[in-house]
């Protein structure tokens, strides 16, 4: 892990003329947490799980990737920038999104971005984050730059581990420079007059909940929203019982879980998030609608658990690995030295463990394959449920 060398220089202070506030670290989801502190920093408080429903709340997407390999499940409404823009649009601020192939400029950018609000919210490919330890490219990953050291020019960074993180410029910049999929970050950084923003009006957060449910129940194409995850469980089903190899059915199983559980969405595809956000909404807005919607979302976010449980089910070696990858990922999120190397202990387990889980395949994957189906089904009967009920309560009907 990098750690700044002991310079003794001093990092860059806030613009002329503003007091930022104390900076947050840690956070559920990597741009909901990155869009709260950027907007503490500058005096708006608001939750994670608000910023989440105002950018749209949940979603479903099946990505495909190259032949042999798993499939990316997305489980937010939409990808940035259009959750994003949303998101901002939500607290009344309208984002600039600066993009370049140019990493001369992209560091200009930063630095002009630095001077002019005291801290950057840029993206970059979490492979190359090294506190991070990601196995796999995503360059969709969202952090926030607070100063560089003005001597060593050593950056500091506030991202989901619970305590600061430091890179070397250049590590950042090839995070930043990186052209793997999927979602290259192309240096994306965002520019907005965050002193301005103002709590979300009525207005706005029914907006969120229409863009939720339609989202959910008018898809574009198939791979998205309820027919997504039609596919994902017909998909699913067929890879674990009768298509694949073990070690396809287990390589397919732990994305999966990884990409529900452990890639920053709350622990279940952002549902508990969305319960959560639903709650404040009840609060804010007098509609019974909303209010009758709350008990529907936590059965959901208990479905999508239930979902992540029925994966890599609990006693077996297929659940041994999830233990162990969860284990690391909360040692790398406590942000310590030392829950570093102890995360990197346990990353050495993961092939052994792995060889177990593809050997303990054959005789689960008739009962996987069934429960599989029975539990990605019930969410989408809760979901269908839920979105059906929000749907007018956005249009204020």
């Amino acid at each position: 892990m990098a750690t700044a060398p002991a310079t003794g220089g001093k990092e860059r202070q806030a613009p002329p003329g503003r007091k930022l506030r104390p900076p947050l670290f840690g956070g559920a989801h990597c741009e909901t947490s990155a869009f709260r502190k950027a907007l503490h920093a500058h005096g708006l408080d608001i939750s994670e799980e608000m910023l989440l429903g105002l950018g749209g709340g949940i979603g479903f997407m099946y990505v495909p990737k190259a032949p042999g390999m798993p499939p990316f499940l997305a489980t937010r409404n939409d990808p940035f920038p259009l959750f994003t823009r949303r998101m901002a649009a939500g607290v009344g601020l309208e984002l600039d999104i600066a993009t370049t192939t140019d990493p001369r400029a992209a560091g200009d950018q930063l630095a002009a971005e630095l001077d002019a609000h005291g801290l950057a919210v840029v993206y970059a490919d979490m492979h190359y984050l090294s506190y991070l330890s990601a196995e796999h490219h995503f360059g969709g990953h969202c952090l926030v730059v607070l100063g560089a050291d003005e001597e060593s020019g050593w950056l500091r960074i506030s991202d989901r581990p619970a305590r600061p993180r430091t890179l070397a410029p250049e590590e950042l910049a090839a995070a930043r420079a990186s052209r793997h999929q999927p979602f290259p970050p192309r240096h994306a950084l965002l520019r907005a007059s965050w002193d301005r923003a103002v709590p979300p009006t009525e207005d706005r957060i029914r907006s969120a909940l229409t863009a939720a449910a339609r989202a959910g129940l008018e898809p574009a194409n198939a791979a998205l929203g309820l027919q997504g995850l039609h596919m994902l469980a017909e998909r699913l089903v067929a890879t674990v019982r009768d298509s694949a190899t073990p070690e396809a059915v287990t390589d397919t199983l732990v994305q999966a879980f990884i990409d529900l559980h452990l890639a920053g969405t709350g622990g279940d595809g952002f549902r508990s998030m969305f319960h959560a956000f639903l709650d404040e909404a009840a609060a804010l807005l007098d509609d019974p609608r909303i209010t009758d919607a709350i008990p529907l979302a936590a059965a959901d976010a208990a479905a999508w658990q239930h979902l992540v449980a029925t994966l890599l089910p609990a006693g077996t070696a297929l659940g041994d690995l999830a233990d162990a990858h969860r284990a690391r990922e909360e040692h790398i999120l406590a942000g310590t030295p030392e829950r570093h190397v102890e995360a990197s202990a346990v990353a050495a387990r993961l092939p052994a463990l792995r060889e177990e889980a593809v050997a303990a395949v054959p005789e689960l994957r008739q009962d996987l394959a069934t429960a599989l189906h029975d539990a990605v089904h019930d969410i989408i009967g809760h979901e269908t449920r839920l979105l059906h009920l929000l749907a007018p309560a956005g249009g204020g009907q």
